[in-house]
């Protein structure tokens, strides 16, 4: 099966599982900004991943906008965050990005990322504290300017199922 990773990466944790998801799969991995169409219309299997920004996949408007192209090849969503994988914001903010009908086709798989917060730049810092600012639970307030690694290529092993089970 000919398949394709899009993602898009702002920290690096995104393009590194796709690169890994890559090597287990043989699919060819694109960043978003450098996907040939033609790419996308051949493959018959499409691995999106995407960061989460603000509470939704920071792709959420370009799978909606691509839906016709991607909903019959087996379309698979990744998000990478500073969120524990299993935490049930990730899933509600999934839920909240996407309409019913398109999630019942997506399949979505949260991955655990990483950030350094002294790497950040201005922009995502101000973002970051914006954020911070915003939010009411003070134990998720005093963790969001933390580093965070959760990178873990053994949690592929679903997402690689998936992938497996549609060949």
């Amino acid at each position: 099966m000919k398949g394709i990773i899009i993602y898009q990466s702002k920290f690096g944790s995104t393009r590194t599982y796709a690169r890994w998801i890559a090597e287990e799969t043989g699919f060819k991995a694109v960043d978003i900004k450098k996907l040939p169409k033609a790419d996308l219309r051949s493959a018959e299997q499409v691995v999106i991943g995407s960061p989460i920004m603000a509470k939704s996949p920071a792709l959420t408007r370009w799978i909606l906008k691509h839906w016709d192209q991607i909903k019959d090849k087996n379309p698979i969503l990744f998000t990478t965050s500073g969120a524990p994988a299993d935490s049930p914001d990730l899933k509600e903010w999934y839920q909240a990005s996407f309409p019913d009908h398109h999630r019942r086709i997506l399949k979505y798989f949260p991955l655990g990322g990483r950030m350094v917060v002294a790497e950040l730049d201005g922009l995502s810092r101000f973002f970051m504290k914006l954020g911070q600012m915003m939010e009411k639970d003070p134990v998720a307030k005093a963790k969001m300017m933390e580093d965070v690694d959760a990178m873990n290529r053994a949690s592929l092993g679903p997402l690689l199922a998936q992938i497996a089970g549609s060949r």
